[in-house]
């Protein structure tokens, strides 16, 4: 079982990627079925980026390229601060190749500078909670999906 548990976070990591690479879609939390969202549509540098009920508009459509995922209005995710400390506040700013605007998709994991991970803050679940940078862990707050 454990041979296929493995197989299975490589088949989801490939796929993650090509969808992602191939064209926008939404990015929903594992835990909570949450997409991860620029409240508002607010495209201004330093936008904190959290979770809110998927709905589908452009605000929650995510694409990954040249290992960047860019959202509305072109912007990058980034890193407050671009520091890849546990807890740093995940961000939009336009995209300017930064090593904190570099992201990778493994195991259903989005891993950015420093190789950690997407997370949300306290592991909620809930519209409006903030995404952070976190080590990474087997925590269902960690784990994307493709919408």
């Amino acid at each position: 079982m454990k041979k296929y548990a493995g197989l299975l976070g490589v088949l989801l990591a490939i796929s993650l990627s090509f969808v992602l690479a191939a064209h926008a879609a939404q990015l929903a939390a594992a835990n909570s079925g949450e997409c991860i969202d620029v409240p508002h549509g607010n495209t201004a540098d330093g936008t904190p980026i959290s979770l809110f009920q998927c709905h589908g508009s452009p605000n929650q459509q995510w694409t990954l390229s040249h290992g960047q995922i860019t959202g509305i209005g072109g912007s990058c995710l980034d890193i407050m601060g671009s520091l890849a400390t546990d807890g740093a506040q995940i961000i939009i700013v336009a995209c300017n190749g930064r090593s904190s605007q570099n992201w990778s998709i493994a195991h259903g994991q989005i891993i950015g500078s420093g190789g950690k991970c997407i997370d949300t803050s306290g592991g909620a679940t809930v519209d409006h909670t903030p995404l952070i940078l976190a080590s990474c862990s087997s925590a269902p707050s960690q784990q994307w999906s493709v919408q």
